[in-house]
């Protein structure tokens, strides 16, 4: 079995660097639009809509290479201190520029349940940021897909709970468990968006109109997003 990682990969392998990074940008932004209601305890990092909004303007050629390049650089900085606690910080104290954003944005941080999205973001920006004509990774998509979105069924459906099923299987019941997810028409619409997503960016339509769609597009719906209470291993 391949990994999923691979699989989405192959298929914008052989497509222009453009639609990688626009599938990426379609993919975050429909996330990100339910993420910011979820955890509603917690307070929603401004930082990290304000990074999505900045990767639109850079694929619209409205922010340049290096004023993209100089905010992701910050932003990855300071979530590896934000999610690593002290690695990182060494880094910070090379850098005013990363040293300043981090305390703007992250030194007061009180959002755990978005640590994963914050990490995995901030590694696809320095990926498109320093990737020239080469496939994008989709390790980011792969692991927020099946460590953070994968634990959030549970707020839609009823998954095993319990401990191993065969007593000489340690992992039947986490096996167990991903059956019954991966079989729920909750993952399976979670899927089919992700599918939809890579299929418009290979769609030819204009970046503009894309981004006024999407700025409606959601995994979950806000009042769905809203039952989440905590979200990954934040």
């Amino acid at each position: 079995m391949t990994r999923p990682q691979d699989d989405m990969e192959s298929c914008f392998e052989k497509e222009p660097l453009e639609l990688q990074r626009l599938a990426m940008a379609l993919i975050f932004t429909r996330w990100w639009n339910s993420y910011k209601h979820m955890a509603p305890e917690e307070p929603t990092p401004e930082i990290i809509g304000t990074a999505i909004e900045l990767l639109w303007d850079y694929l619209e050629k409205k922010c340049g290479d290096k004023e993209f390049d100089r905010f992701q650089r910050s932003f990855y900085e300071a979530a590896r201190v934000t999610v690593f606690s002290f690695i990182g910080e060494d880094s910070l104290k090379k850098d005013p520029e990363s040293e300043a954003f981090y305390q703007a944005h992250c030194s007061q941080w009180e959002s755990k349940s978005y640590n994963d999205f914050f990490i995995w973001l901030a590694t696809l920006l320095e990926d498109i940021a320093g990737k020239d004509g080469y496939p994008l990774y989709w390790l980011p998509v792969e692991y927020l897909l099946f460590n953070d979105i994968e634990t959030m069924i549970d707020f839609f459906e009823t998954i095993y709970q319990g401990g191993r099923v065969d007593p000489n299987d340690p992992l039947s019941g986490l096996k167990r468990r991903e059956r019954e997810i991966y079989n729920t028409p909750t993952f399976a619409r979670v899927i089919a968006l992700l599918q939809q997503d890579m299929r418009a960016a290979l769609s030819d339509t204009p970046l503009a109109e894309l981004r006024a769609k999407y700025r409606d597009e959601y995994l979950f719906s806000p009042e769905e997003s809203a039952k989440i209470s905590h979200i990954g291993r934040g």
